[in-house]
């Protein structure tokens, strides 16, 4: 058969054309004659590709070529040539597409594309191809068309038809495998046209497409229960970044931040607000949190590896505790990265609620979370957790406390905490506004499903709550639990004070506002609390480290939520209702109010305090933030448990004679001035404690031979620590170009924790004897002078961010450094070695007894193999008293500890009387 010459010219131009643009790129220098002859000289054939008819060309012939590979493949998956050349081929037209969207107009390969919809056979070659390779460069070849943004591929619905199909054959049917970051291009595919979505709703449509309407979609509503109408079909787009949700890394997060655009989009189509409300995915959503939360260890050791204590904890008996071997350890990678993907997807709620702008969608949002997270996972393991099996109360309780700690939206946070402290119904909330018939038939499928068949079946936060969980945790005898609930009760108190009052802590509000505590009598309990500090351990560093504290203090009181509205600037009746109006959505109004003697919390923190010597330190470090904690709410009066009720002054006598005023207001002054007294009987709680545990020291100093010595030296040792963890950072923050010196053989050096090298420049407390990592000072530090000066001159104590007044300047040059190290590292093995801080001392308690006896010389170690006899006397002995032991070494450090507690005290004291004016002058 012979072709005419006008086809036979196209075919022999076409094929020299080829030729032309081979020698173009191979070897434009020495082009041969012909090709002169036909397009002129090589320099000008060097500019062929940008132009758009070549180009064009090209892009047809790498297309056909594909076509043309793939049509004579029988099995592609088995063909390593043929992948080969058709993934070749579709970089290539990545390749062009991307250097024509730089180039002027006119597109013609975009426009060729488009009109040949070639993206349809690039899906199904990529979909049958079952080759990762193949696959990331189809994602490619999509982002390339998309990235144009000319022909409006996101506006085409056979486009759109035709990426869901390749993704869900690809990472939706499950018949294929792609690695992680293949996957993770795709769902950032996915998040880009989610992106578009957010910005054009007009292409809303082309991506989410309703199959059924009116009464034949309200008998598909009415055919499912609670769990919602699955309806993938109506919108690919939406389930795919559903399923990806629950990842780590990329994936989690453009699969989170996707889905959040969708639900922002719900607002501005009534359409996908109703669609939303009747699918299954609030259920998918409340249900892979679900997931994500039962993938948690059941039971949690919250213990430090050996290998990398901090200081503080070293110092003490901490070495000797052992976890269970069932438990899972908080500190581990694998935890960190379990407890991590589930904060995000919690955080993920959160700012979804925060965009979504449609209260039905946010509504049965809420429900969902409510019931099957709330009230059907997250309460019974709560209920379930039990302290006799060795974790399963502390992984509860830190659970919990990192679920608060985190969550800042009202809505969220009123829910869990209305319904786990059994407070009014937390529905009360989600009504002020009205639902739409569809929302309020949701909520009624979902609240039936959640009801027993008897009211008697259903777990009932009113017989047991968090409260119980927090005080019998707080009575256990098991450190790690005490800690625990400790740790979980300060963020309650000081994030969520208003949810606490009435539950966690019983209070009575109290009507009068104006102070009836008197500047003279603050000065007394200033100067009381003071001299008990230094009585426990000298007067060492107390002035650099009480200066410390008020700045400590005085940011802690400031980022309080209750102390937001008392030091903010009155409104103006022409503001407009500001953040202080909606902080607290619950309506909860915190009044002025004052500390019950009975109540059972406090109760708990006074025993823990009166064992202060013999606790475990991080249990001490906990106890003694969550008083702090407490004392930070500015509506809480100090009266009755940290200061004296002016109610118990007394007054030598009135005024002297001899005294002459000129006018009643210096008559005023003077009567406030005056120092009173008060009879033992009505000394504060927390004032009688510490009087308590001076005395078992006074007890141990009689006793124990250089006692004052060995507490200067521990003193010593935290100072020199914080010296060298000051000296890390400054050498951290030295240029590159600085040599670092090498650490000495033997130094401890390394047991400087990773996140404190890491930390922020805030101070931080982890290695000094206060140990805790401050959370509201870290972030909202206040760097502003002390309130008052202080009566102490400057002598150095551990943990203070100055070293204007240390005696040990910071260390300079490698010498000086070499030796603070080895002093270091000697005086750390004296402690650890020596026999007189290994000994054992005991405490005994009696039954009914506030009072502690220390039992020092009369106490002798038992033989190492007890007898029967003697282990029934022992145990009869302890079932009568409250007895406990601990080391010398162990002993020490929390008598450091105690001091700092007991700054704490005075600096919050003193900072809440110049604060919110809790005193009177006159």
């Amino acid at each position: 058969m012979t072709s005419s010459p006008v086809v036979m010219a196209q075919v022999i131009s076409s094929s020299m054309l080829c030729c032309v643009e081979v020698n173009n790129t191979e070897h434009s220098a020495d082009a041969p004659e012909w090709v002169r002859l036909l397009g002129g000289s090589s320099q000008k054939k060097q500019a062929a590709p940008n132009n758009p008819q070549q180009r064009l060309a090209r892009f047809r012939q790498r297309y056909n070529q594909i076509l043309s590979q793939w049509q004579k493949t029988q099995n592609l998956a088995n063909d390593r040539e043929a992948l080969s050349n058709i993934r070749r081929g579709f970089q290539a037209l990545t390749a062009i597409l991307n250097d024509e969207s730089r180039s002027p107009a006119p597109h013609l390969c975009l426009q060729f594309a488009a009109a040949q919809q070639i993206y349809t056979a690039i899906s199904k070659i990529a979909a049958t191809s079952f080759d990762e390779g193949i696959v990331r460069d189809a994602v490619a070849f999509y982002n390339a068309l998309i990235d144009s943004e000319e022909e409006d591929f996101l506006e085409n619905d056979v486009f759109a038809v035709s990426l869901m199909n390749f993704i869900n054959r690809t990472v939706g049917s499950g018949t294929m495998a792609v690695g992680e970051d293949i996957e993770a291009d795709i769902v950032e595919l996915l998040f880009g046209i989610a992106a578009k979505i957010r910005l054009q709703p007009g292409i809303l449509p082309v991506w989410f497409t309703t199959t059924a309407t009116g009464s034949d979609s309200r008998l598909r509503a009415q055919s499912n229960d609670f769990a919602g109408v699955t309806q993938k079909e109506d919108f690919p787009l939406c389930y795919q970044l559903i399923d990806h949700v629950h990842h780590e890394g990329r994936i989690g997060d453009f699969a989170r931040t996707g889905l959040l655009y969708v639900f922002e989009s719900a607002s501005k189509s009534m359409t996908l607000e109703q669609w939303i409300v009747n699918s299954d995915l609030p259920t998918l959503m409340a249900s892979g949190l679900g997931a994500l939360y039962s993938q948690l260890s059941r039971k949690l050791s919250i213990l430090h590896p050996q290998d990398n204590l901090p200081l503080v904890l070293s110092f003490s008996d901490y070495v000797e505790t052992q976890a269970n071997d069932d438990t899972e350890n908080l500190h581990t990678t694998e935890f960190q990265s379990h407890i991590g993907t589930f904060l995000s997807y919690l955080a993920f709620w959160q700012d979804v609620l925060e965009h979504c702008r449609s209260a039905d969608v946010r509504h049965t949002l809420i429900d969902h979370f409510h019931v099957l997270f709330l009230q059907q996972l997250l309460y019974p393991s709560l209920l379930e957790s039990s302290d006799a099996d060795g974790g399963s109360s502390v992984a509860v309780l830190t659970y919990l406390r990192r679920i608060l700690d985190a969550l800042d939206h009202p809505e969220l946070v009123h829910m869990i905490l209305q319904y786990l402290l059994a407070l009014p119904d937390y529905t009360s909330m989600s009504g002020k506004i009205p639902r739409s018939p569809a929302a309020v038939k949701r909520r009624q499928s979902l609240m039936l499903m959640n009801h027993g068949e008897k009211d008697d079946d259903r777990l009932n936060p009113s017989l047991f709550n968090l409260v119980d969980l927090i005080l019998g945790s707080t009575d256990s005898r098991n450190s790690q639990t005490v800690t625990s609930a400790l740790k979980l009760t300060t963020v309650i108190l000081g994030k969520n004070h208003s949810y606490g009052l009435g539950s966690l802590i019983k209070v009575m509000n109290v009507h009068h506002k104006e102070p009836h505590r008197t500047v003279g009598a603050l000065n007394i309990e200033l100067e009381t609390y003071l001299n008990l500090a230094i009585s426990l351990a000298g007067e060492d560093g107390v002035d650099e480290a009480y200066e410390t504290h008020l700045k400590d203090i005085q940011s802690l009181l400031e980022s309080h939520p209750c102390s937001l509205k008392a030091i903010s600037l009155p409104p103006t009746s022409s503001q407009n209702p500001g953040y202080f109006d909606s902080v607290d959505a619950s309506g909860r109004e915190v009044y002025q109010h004052c500390l019950l003697p009975e109540d059972p919390l406090f109760k708990s923190l006074t025993d823990l305090l009166l064992h202060f010597l013999t606790n475990d330190v991080e249990t001490n470090l906990a106890l003694t933030e969550a008083i702090i904690s407490l004392g930070t709410c500015s509506q809480l009066r100090l009266e009755g448990w940290l200061s004296v009720d002016p109610a118990d002054y007394h007054f030598e006598d009135n005024v002297r004679a001899s005294i002459a005023f000129s006018n009643d207001s210096l008559r005023d002054v003077y009567m406030a001035n005056r120092l009173p007294m008060w009879n033992a009987s009505a000394t504060p709680q927390l004032l009688a404690c510490i009087h308590n545990l001076c005395a078992q020291v006074a007890a141990l100093r009689a006793d124990i031979p250089d006692w004052d010595e060995h507490v200067t030296n521990r003193k010593n040792a935290f100072r020199f620590h914080e010296e060298v963890h000051d000296a890390t950072k400054q050498a951290a923050m030295q240029p590159k170009a600085v040599q670092q010196l090498p650490e000495p053989p033997g130094s401890w050096l390394p047991q400087i924790p990773k996140h404190v090298l890491d930390s922020s420049t805030t101070p931080s407390r982890t290695q000094s004897p206060r140990g805790r990592k401050e959370t509201l000072s870290e972030q909202r530090s206040s760097q502003g002078s002390s309130p008052a000066p202080s009566k102490f001159g400057g002598q150095t104590l551990v943990g203070s961010p100055s070293r204007g007044l240390s005696p040990l300047p910071a260390p300079q040059g490698g010498k000086r450094q070499t030796t603070l190290f080895s002093d270091i590292d000697a005086n750390l093995a004296g402690f650890r070695h020596s026999d007189l801080l290994r000994r054992r001392i005991r405490f005994r308690r009696p039954a009914n007894s506030q009072d502690i006896e220390v039992m020092l010389s009369k106490y002798q170690p038992p033989p190492k193999e007890p007898s029967a006899d003697a282990t029934a006397g022992a145990e009869t002995d302890e079932e009568q008293n409250d007895i406990r032991e601990a080391s010398l070494l162990h002993i020490i450090t929390n008598v450091v500890v105690l001091q700092e507690f007991v700054l704490e005290l005075v600096a919050l004291m003193q900072i809440r009387a110049s604060l919110f004016n809790e005193v009177k002058f006159a």
